[in-house]
């Protein structure tokens, strides 16, 4: 899938193409059944997606033999990752690198992706860098919209089963461990988009694959002719984990890979200071507080949130939709508040280099007044509701979602480890992978 703020324009159905002109976004263009220019080792068989820098393919290494998945850059992501000293903008390479040959008998190195190597090519635009890794099936946020609306609670998204989101969060878990301690690396971009699930066969995947819904374009190339020279587009075609494979998926079909890090940031070396998607940032994120790896568990807790309930925890409409007297980062922090029931700390505030854009010098809101008809449930509270629906859906012959008392008062507790608002009172990787509600997982 495509992030929301993807550069597109009318005239093409996904990336813009175009070679020549202002503004243009720098794709490398690809076609079906060719090589690399520059490297003649690699052929095209399948587009397998795209993103706001980079398009990936699916291509045959011709010398071992082998399927790949080949991330190749845009020119501006391309100079982000060059571009010297302080107007570096990512270190994504390195990174790969790090993460490839750090410890490869730790835990959490299974759960990212096999990197194996890179090399540059050549548009018209200048050069680009190209990331060979392995090849991985649709992202956890692909299987969700498939599923289409949760048929109990109208939830935007299917939920996703305890038992599986128990797999899913030790699986990320076991990531982030290796990425914070081993590494020394924050992924700082932790959404449903890249955390994508790994194929068991890779090349029977791809033979099922090019069989079922053959690699294709969407059309001639006269038919783009606002790009110079034309550009033909090729549709995303992603890898599926096998055709009798069904959302929701049973936990030993659930191998999880956290992917992308084109926004991540090392512990001692930021490139930026603002992260992560709006909905997902973190309270220290938000104020001007330092962060550091516990933003990436604040980030996760947010999304096991989500899985849970099938709707984003801190859903805050758009700008262009926004019409209350308070901006959306004080609606963030004040949701926070509400649904955690708690309220931000003397201390942590003190350290906030923006805390007096939303605070009073008592600690009050600045500007955050709501009305007396605001309703917000806590997190206790949407737990709580979510327990009594799953005894009705087992009752009505549903899929039931196993929360019990005792399974209610774990999930509340991990989840509060995850999302405290003081980050230095967040529980670590390793220690969240200890917690009783991941017990036999």
């Amino acid at each position: 899938m495509s992030p929301p703020d993807s550069p597109r324009i009318p005239a093409f159905p996904e990336e813009d193409l175009r070679q020549e002109g202002d503004d243009i976004p720098g794709y490398f263009p690809l076609l079906l059944g060719g090589s690399l220019p520059d490297n003649g080792r690699f052929i095209v068989v399948r587009k397998l997606g795209w993103g706001r820098y980079s398009n990936v393919w699916l291509a045959k290494d011709q010398r071992d033999d082998t399927f790949v998945a080949l991330k190749i850059l845009t020119r501006e992501g391309t100079d982000a990752l060059t571009a010297p000293g302080a107007r570096q903008r990512s270190d994504e390479l390195r990174m790969l690198e790090k993460i490839s040959t750090a410890d490869a008998q730790h835990a959490g190195h299974a759960h990212l992706a096999a990197f194996h190597g890179s090399f540059e090519v050549s548009s018209r635009l200048g050069v680009h860098l190209c990331v060979v890794t392995e090849v991985l099936a649709p992202s956890i946020a692909d299987y969700r919209t498939a599923a289409g609306p949760d048929p109990y609670t109208a939830a935007p998204c299917a939920r996703i089963p305890i038992g599986q989101v128990k797999r899913l969060t030790k699986h990320v878990l076991q990531a982030l461990w290796y990425l914070h301690e081993v590494c020394g690396i924050v992924h700082a971009d932790i959404k449903h988009d890249n955390i994508v699930l790994r194929p068991k066969d890779v090349p029977a995947r791809v033979a099922e694959a090019l069989v079922d819904d053959p690699s294709c374009h969407y059309g001639s190339a006269s038919m783009i002719s606002i790009a110079s020279p034309p550009a033909i587009p090729v549709k995303s075609q992603p890898i599926s984990l096998g055709r009798n494979t069904a959302w929701p998926l049973h936990p030993e079909e659930m191998d999880v890979v956290l992917v992308d890090f084109g926004h991540s940031h090392w512990v001692d070396r930021h490139f930026q200071e603002q992260i992560q998607p709006f909905a997902l940032q973190a309270p220290e994120v938000v104020l001007g507080y330092p962060w550091g790896p516990s933003a990436d568990i604040w980030n996760l807790g947010c999304i096991i949130a989500e899985w849970i309930f099938g709707f984003v925890l801190f859903d805050i409409p758009s700008p262009r939709e926004w019409n209350e007297p308070w901006d959306r980062e004080t609606e963030l922090l004040a949701l926070m508040t509400e649904i955690l029931d708690v309220k931000f700390g003397d201390d942590f505030l003190r350290g906030c280099t923006r805390r007096d854009e939303f605070f009073n010098g008592d600690g009050s809101w600045k500007t955050f007044s709501p009305g007396e008809d605001r309703e917000v449930l806590t997190l206790d509270a949407l737990i709580q509701k979510l327990a009594l629906q799953s005894q009705t859906e087992s009752e009505s012959g549903g899929t039931p979602m196993p929360l019990d008392d005792a399974e209610v008062k774990k999930t509340i507790s991990f989840l509060r480890r995850c999302m405290q608002l003081n980050p230095g009172e967040r529980s670590s990787a390793r220690e969240l992978l200890e917690d009783g509600w991941l017990e036999g997982v």
